[in-house]
């Protein structure tokens, strides 16, 4: 399948490119570098500097490419930055997420695997969290992801032949096995390395 990977060069995108093209895909890289790392863009693979939000770009990048689904992970993901800057999240990641699905209808790509959070569950009621609890966001970012799969579901209501799927995780952390992809995230927020780092020595 040829794949468009939004936020190929991110810590998760470029883990999501390597088991693409494990499994034998044709994959495009599209990241617009602002937080992503060029490094990170393994070998062989075709890579697009553009951002969600040139509709006509993207369009013309999926057309070109003959990309049949893409997998969408080109998002801020700061919680306390999402509070003091609450704008730039929802420009980048609602607006952009609403600018690639303008390109993907222009293009005629129906398709869509969502990279979402668990932060759109806010304080859960219960614990484990099961994806049947109440979605309720307590900052901007979980609103700025939950805004998309609103969007997502709006917009596959009104197009019978669009799919997508919406992945809701949280704390994601590790390295590919041979060490050649991992975490580089400046600062770093993620609970599990921050942990390690305090082990370590790197951090109070």
């Amino acid at each position: 399948m040829r794949v468009l990977v939004t936020g190929g060069a991110g810590y998760i995108g470029s883990h999501a490119v390597r088991r693409l093209l494990a499994g034998g895909h044709d994959v495009t890289v599209l990241d617009n570098l602002s937080r992503g790392h060029k490094a990170a863009i393994l070998p062989g693979v075709e890579f697009a500097q553009l951002d969600l939000r040139d509709v006509e770009g993207v369009a013309a990048l999926l057309r070109r490419r003959e990309i049949e689904a893409v997998m969408h992970f080109a998002a801020y993901a700061l919680v306390g930055e999402s509070v003091t800057e609450p704008l730039l999240y929802y420009d980048n990641n609602t607006w952009g997420s609403t600018c690639l699905l303008s390109a993907m209808a222009k293009a005629g790509v129906d398709r869509i695997v969502f990279s979402s959070t668990c932060a759109t569950y806010g304080e859960p009621e219960s614990m484990p969290i099961v994806e049947t609890l109440p979605q309720n966001p307590i900052n901007p970012y979980g609103w700025s992801k939950l805004f998309v799969e609103r969007i997502l579901k709006d917009f596959g209501k009104a197009n019978p032949n669009f799919a997508f799927a919406a992945l809701r995780y949280f704390n994601v952390a590790g390295c590919a096995s041979d060490g050649s992809l991992g975490e580089d995230h400046a600062p770093e927020t993620h609970i599990i390395p921050v942990v390690l780092q305090t082990v370590l020595g790197k951090r109070e």
